[in-house]
């Protein structure tokens, strides 16, 4: 049948509809690829480092600028405050393709921010960061991403005045100083010397009243300097010294002989813990009592570095029942090994005997902050009482309590034992205030406790 030539002409002409919609289609299907290639929506990353709340005389801004797509296109910093406008960075990168990466994907930069040779005064404002993408949308602009955040421009040092302090400490003693900030603090406590005793609030005593428990050294000779620090929020540093009248303590000196008998039954408990050991028995002691004993203490000092804001404890702390000193707080030792002089140390706690495997019980209330094997100190328990005080047990043939347990004042936190560098059993314990031993004589003293601590916090 043949077609009339009418048909063959609308046949053609509807056809033109057809080819026109699919010619859009695929120029759709274009401009959707280019774009979704040039053009896409993601805006570009900003994350500060640390706290910009408070600016001082100066602060070292850290930031990061991301685009994982195009490409960080530029960047810019300002502080404003009021009127008033400061570029404190301007970065304006080439574009290096038309595709994904025309730009740097990452960017990391340190600022320096000096308020006060900009023109700013103290009071609010705000850092805006302003950050576009090499994105053809918004019409070729580009994705913008304004981070702006509040801060407070504040270069006045915080006001302190110390109300307690103590006016006479001796050496391996403890005492408490407390102090009133005017303003919201970052880090704050005592220096005395060179050493930093951490602060914390008393909210009993007021708004603004703070408190940081010091313990000084058995050795010391000579105070210094004694000072109260604080920080303030914008990291302003103010200092108000205090006075006190230091006792030096007297030495104590003992003599302890080493017999092989000892060296053979201790030095292998050592070797199981510390292989490296090497050479002979005599020279294993001595790098036990040296080199082990310090690995000991600086692990003792980390431990102590973080305490609970709150006093857990409350009076007089326990001391060992029926039991009776075998040595003192900060006796000089020297080691004798066929009558001579091998080694010399200090005994940094009071050795306590009783009967053998006797219970070993908390002196007071405090969080079990360590549970397990320490070298010279053998089995070793260490209690967190709060506000920088500590307590240990060593010496342990057995312990009771886990870390991380709260533990009442009296109850059993393990047995006495001859673990560690002991030739017989019995108990080591020591006080340590924000990781300095002191002498836990002062702390079995009720009426000191009540005198110097007490009566304080």
């Amino acid at each position: 049948m043949k077609l009339d030539p009418f048909d063959k002409v609308v046949k053609k002409r509807s056809a033109i509809p057809s080819l026109i919609l699919g010619a859009a289609g695929l120029l759709g299907l274009i401009v959707a690829i280019f774009f979704w290639l040039v053009g896409e929506m993601e805006k570009p990353q900003v994350v500060i480092a640390g706290d910009i709340s408070h600016i001082g005389l100066t602060k070292q801004l850290s930031f990061v600028v991301s685009d994982a797509k195009s490409g960080v296109r530029s960047i810019e910093i300002a502080m404003v405050q009021e009127n008033k406008k400061a570029l404190l960075l301007e970065r304006i990168y080439p574009r290096s393709g038309y595709f994904s990466g025309a730009g740097p994907h990452t960017i990391e930069e340190t600022i320096e921010v000096t308020p006060k040779v900009l023109g700013f005064k103290d009071g609010a404002g705000q850092l805006v960061v302003t950050v576009s993408d090499f994105s053809w949308w918004n019409w070729l602009r580009g994705n913008v991403t304004v981070h702006a955040s509040a801060l407070v421009v504040d270069t006045k040092p915080p006001a302190i005045s110390v109300t307690d302090s103590p006016q006479y400490i001796k050496g391996g003693g403890a005492g408490v100083v407390i102090y009133r900030v005017n303003e919201p603090v970052g880090k704050h406590g005592v220096v005395v010397n060179d050493v930093f005793y951490p602060g914390f609030p008393l909210p009993k005593r007021g708004e603004g009243v703070y408190g940081a428990c010091m313990g000084l050294p058995h050795d010391i000779a000579k105070i210094e300097q004694a000072f109260v620090s604080v920080a303030d929020l914008a990291g302003n540093e103010g200092k108000a010294p205090f006075s006190m009248n230091l006792h030096v303590r007297k030495v104590v000196s003992d003599k302890l002989t080493i017999s092989d008998g000892f060296l053979s039954a201790k030095m292998p408990e050592f070797a199981g813990h510390y292989p490296e050991l090497s050479g002979t028995l005599v020279e294993q002691y001595i790098t036990v009592n040296n080199d082990v004993r310090q690995a000991n203490y600086k692990k003792i000092q980390e431990v102590c570095t973080k305490f609970q804001p709150e006093r857990l404890w409350d009076g007089r702390f326990s001391r060992m029942a029926a039991s009776s000193p075998r040595a003192g707080f900060a006796d000089h030792r020297t080691y004798l090994y066929n009558g001579e002089s091998i080694d010399q140390q200090v005994h940094l706690g009071v050795d306590l005997a009783s009967l053998q495997h006797a219970k070993v019980e908390a002196a007071n209330r405090g969080l079990v902050v360590f549970a397990e094997y320490l070298g010279i100190y053998g089995n070793t328990v260490i209690l967190d009482h709060g506000q920088g005080i500590f307590s240990l047990y060593s010496h342990l043939s057995q312990i009771d309590v886990s870390v991380g347990s709260m533990v009442e004042k009296d109850s059993v936190v393990g047995l006495s034992g001859t673990t560690g560098m002991a030739g017989g059993d019995h108990l080591h314990f020591s006080i340590l205030v924000n990781g300095i031993f002191v002498d836990p004589v002062e702390w079995w003293d009720e009426e000191w406790l009540k005198l110097h601590m007490l009566s304080v916090l």
